[in-house]
């Protein structure tokens, strides 16, 4: 199932954040959640037939059981999430089966013209209409494993997946990313998610393609796709919904440029975007557990990098929420306000997948996570 952008949040009914909160001192074994987790996905979504995963608790429907690839993605999240928590030969082999696996059973080379990365595993067709923002989350996760794996065989899963967005998914007559292969509507988020796939494989591998088409990509969404008067980038120049996962995207990746090419410019788009950002968006996030951990990972990236604790802060607090929501039976499968939601691996993992990254995170020196 995918979940259409529809759910995301319209500008006009944004909440108002709390960008002073301060996360609670509550002592949390992350890392140990995290890893607790895992292994009750492995007992209860693993497909002993299929060697993958289920995506619903029950494996339905029958006809196509197995994990989407927004299922796939948090869960691969959190594998790399636990190896950066905890780097040892374990972890890092656990990375590198579920990335070569991940690799194999997404990627489609029949889409035309440069292959991209399918919702569900094995789908090799040249006419199945197939969506550029997977591959985007692919290619971040894929950026992510290099990252504890040093594996360079997966920039080259990143960049093919950058290449499938931008050369397939680019509109080359007035610019911006189509949505899905059928070009019916444009939508920012596989191109914030291009855009920080290209920051990283010029970081990493000075790959100058990448760079121009990052540089490329976020100019046409300051001139096309930013709402100037939220200071928040929306969903495309007709549609005012915003999203909170990509602005944790490009505020990182306009952070992480500022930095390698000296342009300060770009820092100070990063700031006023993560301040915009707070103000956009509740303290309680509460859009669908998959997405709003995509915008809390990133925005601890930032973090990390710029000092800004008001974004640790935010991911402990929706942490301890999250951890709060689990059901009776031990699954983390509500929303992080206690919702019923529903079964799916996607849900589970993306609770596991906040609670890995807290882990790999060092708190500020005032806080204890």
């Amino acid at each position: 199932m995918r979940w259409l952008p529809a759910l995301a949040v319209p500008l006009a009914a944004l909440a108002v954040a709390l960008p002073g909160a301060q996360a609670s001192p509550r002592t949390v074994d992350w890392l140990a959640t995290a890893q607790q987790g895992l292994t009750a996905v492995q007992t209860h979504w693993w497909n002993d037939n299929a060697s993958w995963y289920n995506d619903t608790y029950n494996a339905q429907p029958p006809s196509m059981p197995l994990a989407r690839l927004w299922s796939a993605y948090p869960l691969f999240e959190t594998y790399i999430g636990v190896a950066k928590a905890q780097p040892n030969a374990a972890n890092t082999a656990a990375v590198t089966k579920f990335a070569n696996a991940a690799a194999q059973l997404y990627w489609d080379g029949n889409v035309k013209p440069y292959g991209g990365y399918a919702w569900y595993p094995n789908t090799h067709s040249a006419t199945e209409n197939i969506y550029y923002d997977d591959s985007g989350w692919f290619g971040l996760a894929f950026i992510d494993a290099y990252g504890v794996t040093h594996n360079k065989a997966y920039l080259t899963d990143a960049k093919r997946a950058m290449q499938f967005i931008v050369g397939s998914g680019w509109d080359t007559k007035n610019g911006g990313t189509w949505w899905d292969t059928s070009h019916l509507h444009k939508t920012i988020e596989p191109l914030a998610a291009g855009v920080m796939i290209g920051t990283r494989l010029y970081e990493i591998d000075h790959d100058t393609w990448a760079l121009g088409w990052a540089k490329k990509m976020i100019a046409w969404a300051n001139a096309h796709s930013f709402n100037k008067a939220r200071g928040v980038y929306q969903r495309s120049a007709t549609d005012s919904t915003v999203m909170d996962y990509v602005q944790g995207l490009m505020v990182t990746a306009q952070y992480e440029l500022c930095k390698a090419l000296k342009q300060t410019a770009m820092c100070t788009k990063a700031k006023q975007v993560a301040n915009a950002s707070l103000q956009a968006f509740p303290q309680n996030l509460n859009w669908a557990p998959m997405y709003d951990v995509v915008y809390l990972q990133w925005m601890l990236e930032y973090y990390q990098q710029s000092g800004d604790a008001r974004f640790y802060n935010l991911a402990v607090h929706n942490a301890q929420r999250a951890l709060a929501s689990v059901n009776e039976s031990g699954y983390y499968l509500n929303k992080w306000d206690g919702t019923v939601l529903a079964d799916g691996l996607g849900e589970e993992a993306s609770n596991l997948e906040l609670f890995a990254w807290v882990a790999a995170v060092p708190a500020p020196n005032s806080l204890t996570n």
